[in-house]
Order: C-alpha cells, then structure tokens, then sequence
C-alpha cells in the first residue's frame, strides 16, 4: 500500500541526490563510518529488530539502480527487510528502520549518507577500499609499492641493454669469422670459399719446425716409424700347427706341448699323434699324445723296471684297429 508520501505531487519533492544511471551490483563492499553511526540518534532510538532491519535496508539499497535508493513500496520494503509475509511486524519497526530515507522526486527513497557513499564508490575507478590517512601502515604500503616498482623498471632496463649488446654483437661479426664457422658446420662446401691453399699451409706448418738460430734451415717434427718385424717361429709353435692340420687340439703356450718338445723330437710326437687319431678320431687333446709317450717306456709285465724309450713307436707291432669315422670337427 503506498505510504502517504507517495501521494504527493512529484514535482514538489527534491531531485534524487545520485544520478539516476549508478549501478554498484558488481562492487561487493560497502564503507561504514562506525565514529559517525555511534554519534547519530538512530543508534540509540532503534531496538535491536529494528537495527537490524534498517542494516538490510542499507545494504539492499546498493544493490538497487540506481544505487543507494530503495522502492517506496511497503511490500517490497517488507521482503527487503526480511519481513515477507509479516506485514504487521514490518509496520511496527518501519518508522526508525527507514530513519533518515525521504521521498525524492523520481517516486524512490533516499538516504544522504547512502548517498555519499555511492558517490564515493563510483568515483573509485579501481573498486578498491582506500587506506585512512590515520594508518600507520599506510605510508609503509606506499613506501614498498614504489620500491617494488623502482625494482621492476630496473630488471626491465637491464634486461633491454643485455639484448642490445647481444644485437650488436652478431651484427658486428666479420666475413672471417661467418668463413670459420660456416666450414666446421659444413665441411664439405669449403670449396666455395676457397680454403685449400689455406689448409695445406697450415699443415706444412704442422709437420715443419722452424729455428732462428739456424737460419732457415728446418727438421721434421717426428721422424719416420720404421714397420715392426715380423713375429719369430718358435719350435712349439710350428709343432703345433702341424699338430692342428692333423686334427689335435694342441697350442704352444701349453705346459704339456712345452714338455713333449723338451723330451721327444718332432718325429717322435707326430708319430705318436697319428697312432692316436688311429685309436681316437680327430679331436683328440694333446694330452692324449703325451700320456702315450710317458706309457711307451713301461714294461707290460709285473715288477718290470721303466725304460726310456729309444725311439719312435714301431707301427708294425701294433695289432690293426677298426676306425670308425670320427664326429669330431677339425679345429
């Protein structure tokens, strides 16, 4: 139901103390003067209900367009203050929870405090609270934003003068050194340059020593490696390489091939061998071969005595044996 201001010519009542086109529904703080709200006659006329329902008021009337005003409704004012459905409760704290609001001639309510509020806001384009001259901080926040800014331009004027002297630097290479660096990355172009006369007298330099006190004469840096002999021929080496042609498995480093030599002739061994591929195949260990020299001396019958052997084995007193053919692999 409209209050009894509502019936008043509109042309007789005050222009709205905001413009009508502030919205503040995007700014999510409000500044409150809590020395000014203690002092006013508000704090000790309104009952805690109706406080609380003049703080709904004042903080529903920044979120309306335009900001700081209120509809001149009981029913909306009612929901604004949280009283919907309670019209009768609503009516008895209107009087002091709209304290201080009057009807202005665009049909809408107004408080002039809101209303300093709202104007403030607007004109702080950064939406940021501003700090009281009375902080004592205040002076120490400005004091480290201004050498945290000095910092900046620093690093950033430091930073220009290093890609400056990097600019400059490449700018100022010669054809020499693009020359160098072109033939270590592409070898194989170097004759575009024309380096080969370059290159051979660097290498005469490199082979070629120069004294002063010789007058020009000069000496090869190393002189020439003369090719290493050939390797001698040992008696156990050329042993046992006829030895391996026959198919036994014998190499001059051993202990047993560097004993037969010492004991028995080259005949002798491979005489032995030959029995022993008769009895065994190829393959054989050269220890077989000397086990079979060591029996050859011994007599067959009990409590004989051991006898040197005086010769190589005689081949027509061994009985014949079957051969079969050997599995083994030649080496």
């Amino acid at each position: 139901m409209p209050s009894d201001a509502q019936k008043l010519d509109c042309s007789e009542l005050p222009p709205p103390p905001v413009p009508a086109d502030i919205d503040l529904r995007s700014y999510c703080w409000m500044k409150l003067d809590l020395s000014r709200l203690h002092s006013s006659d508000f704090i000790h006329l309104a009952s805690n209900e109706e406080f609380g329902a003049a703080v709904k008021l004042w903080t529903e009337s920044m979120r309306q367009v335009p900001a700081g005003s209120i509809p001149n409704d009981d029913k909306i004012l009612a929901c604004l203050a949280g009283y919907r459905g309670s019209p009768r409760r609503w009516m008895k704290v209107k009087t002091i929870a709209l304290h201080g609001f009057s009807l202005c001639s665009d049909g809408r309510l107004y408080h002039p405090v809101l209303a300093e509020m709202v104007l403030d806001a607007w004109g702080n384009k950064t939406q940021q609270p501003t700090s009281s001259p009375s902080d004592p901080r205040a002076k120490d926040r400005e004091r480290l934003r201004r050498w945290r800014a000095a910092q900046r331009a620093r690093q950033e004027s430091a930073q220009s003068i290093r890609t400056e002297e990097a600019h400059s630097t490449q700018a100022d290479e010669t054809a020499e050194t693009f020359q160098d660096r072109f033939i270590e990355t592409f070898p194989e172009t170097a004759e575009t340059f024309h380096i080969k006369e370059r290159e051979r007298e660097r290498e005469r330099e490199e082979t070629l020593i120069t004294f002063p006190e010789t007058a020009g004469e000069t000496f090869p840096e190393t002189p020439p490696t003369e090719p290493s002999p050939p390797p001698i021929a040992t008696r156990e080496g050329t042993l046992c390489k006829k030895l391996r042609g026959l198919g036994v498995r014998a190499a001059p480093h051993m202990v047993v091939v560097q004993e037969m030599c010492a004991r028995h002739s080259d005949e002798h061994i491979l005489a032995a061998a030959e029995i022993a591929l008769e009895k065994k195949g190829s393959g054989i260990h050269v220890g077989y071969i000397a086990a079979m020299l060591k029996d050859a001396g011994k007599s067959s019958g009990k409590g004989g005595k051991n006898k040197p052997a005086a010769g190589p084995p005689n081949r027509s007193l061994l009985p014949p044996v079957a051969v079969a053919v050997s599995h083994f692999v030649a080496l």
